[in-house]
């Protein structure tokens, strides 16, 4: 399958998405280890799981197979009993930036990070995802103040052995995909150590991006990240 084909059909993905709905429907991706870390920091966060927890019978039975994989002994698997539960708005990636959510959460001290799950009729009545779609982890793009200007980052080819002069941008009603054109350069003599880091490459738009997700090949045609999200936040 050419490039341009898988292009065409990653955008197809995003023909449904609701862009002239109001409030735009939120579409989640996938938190960072970074964004993580700094939760698990944010001491003003972290007082969520002071206050009151709720029973155990009123998680929704959407989540609590999640719930009870979590609380499994990580060393063994034994099932253990759920943590306490609270119910609270809690933080989200989302293809416009980490959001506050309805959630039902758990945090053992024992644990790095914290159980999070996002209100299953929240989700269902306020979100939107093509069918099948998983977000993988991608870098965050950043939109300029004219609305047209995007800088587009990405994990690519080490400097030392390509650039990234310039990039495709496509663009329909309802999504934008933005490839990177890659140019091989004379890396240093001997092996090549390092595969991939973060590059970017700065785009203008046709039009502004407005509710439009920015979105990528992900794994590529088949795979559940097909037509992934990508986050994107403003330069102020």
């Amino acid at each position: 399958m050419s490039i341009d084909e898988q292009v065409r059909q990653a955008l197809a993905r995003w023909d449904a998405f609701p862009v002239h709905r109001q409030p735009r429907p939120i579409v989640l991706t996938t938190m960072s280890v970074i964004a993580l870390d700094r939760l698990k920091a944010d001491a003003r966060w972290r007082t969520l799981f002071d206050g009151p927890g709720v029973a155990e019978s009123e998680l929704p039975p959407e989540i609590l197979p999640a719930a009870i994989d979590y609380c499994r002994n990580v060393q063994t698997g034994e099932p253990k009993p759920l943590a306490r539960l609270v119910r609270a708005d809690g933080p989200f990636a989302t293809d416009r930036g980490l959001r506050e959510l309805p959630a039902w959460m758990m945090y053992p001290a024992k644990r790095r990070w914290p159980f999070i799950a996002l209100d299953p009729d929240f989700q269902r009545r306020m979100t939107w995802c093509p069918p099948g779609l998983t977000a993988t982890g991608h870098p965050e793009s950043v939109l300029g103040d004219d609305h047209r200007t995007l800088t587009y980052r990405f994990t690519g080819t080490p400097r030392q052995y390509a650039d990234y002069p310039c990039a495709e941008v496509f663009e329909t009603e309802t999504a934008v995909l933005v490839k990177p054109v890659e140019v091989p350069l004379d890396g240093p003599d001997g092996v090549r150590l390092a595969y991939a880091e973060e590059r970017e490459v700065v785009v203008r738009l046709a039009a502004p991006l407005g509710n439009r997700a920015l979105i990528c090949l992900g794994h590529g045609p088949g795979s559940a990240t097909f037509g992934s999200p990508v986050a994107v936040i403003t330069s102020a």
